[in-house]
């Protein structure tokens, strides 16, 4: 199972999808493709260098960019739809912190056993999935692990718990 962090240097050919050239496509890509972290569509418009189109042409142009594998549409915790680029062309799965926000995809599945289980015991016949996986990237975990035991220290515990005098 890999791990993808790095951005290849090449975009996306807009044209060999059937798509026109236009600024506000490139700046799009070339918002996502700078980010590690999933963005609302606000936040891609607010980011990109020529803001001549409004937001309803950055929608419709995320929905295209999801349909051809460019990005993946990620629903957070708050409700509230964001994106994220996609380097690979191929089924993967994302991770993201839950302190920073940080993606990173995830070159294997790994799950098709347990589909065809889920397929067997329900009657479904399941047709896609999407799968994101939550924790601590590797800044963020070293960041929690040395509060941790900082604190050790500073209280002389275990774990930060406190010792109750009876």
């Amino acid at each position: 199972m890999g791990v993808s962090n790095a951005h290849p240097p090449s975009t996306p050919s807009l044209r060999a999808a059937g798509m026109r050239q236009t600024p506000q496509r490139e700046g799009i890509l070339r918002v996502l493709k700078d980010s590690d972290r999933p963005m609302t569509v606000e936040e891609i418009w607010e980011r990109m260098p020529e803001r001549r189109s409004g937001l309803p042409t950055v929608y419709r142009n995320l929905e295209r960019f999801v349909r051809e594998g460019w990005a993946e549409s990620i629903l957070g915790a708050d409700q509230v739809m964001r994106f994220v680029r996609c380097d690979s062309r191929h089924h993967h799965h994302h991770l993201q912190c839950e302190r920073c926000g940080r993606t990173a995809e995830v070159d294997a599945c790994g799950l098709e056993e347990s589909l065809k289980n889920l397929e067997a015991l329900s009657g479904f016949q399941i047709t896609r999935h999407q799968l994101m996986l939550f924790g601590l990237c590797g800044i963020c975990g070293a960041e929690t692990a040395a509060n941790a035991e900082g604190h050790q220290r500073k209280t002389g515990t275990k774990d930060g718990a406190r010792e109750i005098d009876r």
